[in-house]
């Protein structure tokens, strides 16, 4: 019965590994990303589609170390992908020119002192409120935040969520609601991008991907429709890890 159990549960993990690698190929297709292209060159633009692209990155990570069994290394990275997430959410939205200014600068120590003095997460979030194209990531963000923060924290520092899992194993369900929690940032970070390049097609195609991929996410949340021009849909991260 045991060694029923534990393939039966190897099956579902790899299965929700091959689920999300075909969700990333299907989003970066949709996304065309050869001929991806920002909506203009501004400081803006770009660093909110670095700080995307850096989310999506932390989600390929995260699916990589999930397979090779580092499954604390992997559960940390869902925090780095959200934050950098936020971020990107709040660059284009709700930043300060200044702001913006800070984290364009040459690298040096006054420049690592000066970003260091940028909104934290919270601050970020809070920022976004009153933004209307910013409204449904909005949701979908502080909904993850709630619901993971304390295990990712847990995660990330060491803590009784790490300590616990490392003795006693991690649950295949617990994986598999990590990947979901990670396709549904991924997917929010690729609509990042796509409304980066100000092209409605581009945002079609990947708000279309959320009903193709709707078992391999995180149950939705309501959000208000998006308005036109550079905004999207997004799918929420809000089941717990």
């Amino acid at each position: 019965m045991a060694e029923a159990q534990a393939d039966a549960d190897l099956a579902a993990l790899e299965r929700a590994l091959q689920r999300a690698d075909s969700l990333e190929q299907a989003l970066i297709q949709a996304l065309d990303a050869e001929n991806y292209r920002p909506f203009d060159q501004s400081n803006r633009i770009l660093t909110s589609v670095a700080a995307a692209s850096l989310a999506i990155e932390h989600g390929r990570a995260m699916r990589v170390l999930v397979a090779e069994g580092m499954l604390t290394a992997a559960l940390s990275l869902l925090r780095v992908q959200h934050e950098a997430l936020v971020r990107a959410v709040w660059l284009l939205y709700a930043a300060s020119d200044v702001a913006i200014g800070k984290l364009t600068a040459p690298l040096s120590k006054d420049a690592e002192a000066a970003a260091n003095k940028l909104p934290m997460m919270a601050d970020m979030l809070k920022q976004l409120e009153g933004k209307p194209q910013a409204v449904a990531p909005l949701i979908a963000l502080r909904a993850f935040k709630e619901n993971n923060a304390p295990a990712l924290n847990s995660f990330v520092h060491g803590g009784l969520h790490a300590l616990t899992c490392s003795r006693s194993g991690y649950p295949v369900p617990l994986l598999v609601a990590a990947l979901r929690n990670g396709n549904g940032l991924m997917l929010m970070a690729v609509m990042m991008l796509a409304i980066l390049a100000g092209r409605q097609p581009l945002v079609h195609a990947v708000s279309h991907l959320q009903a193709t991929f709707s078992a391999d996410l995180p149950p939705p949340m309501p959000t208000t429709e998006p308005p036109a021009g550079i905004s999207g849909s997004t799918s929420a991260s809000n089941a717990p890890v």
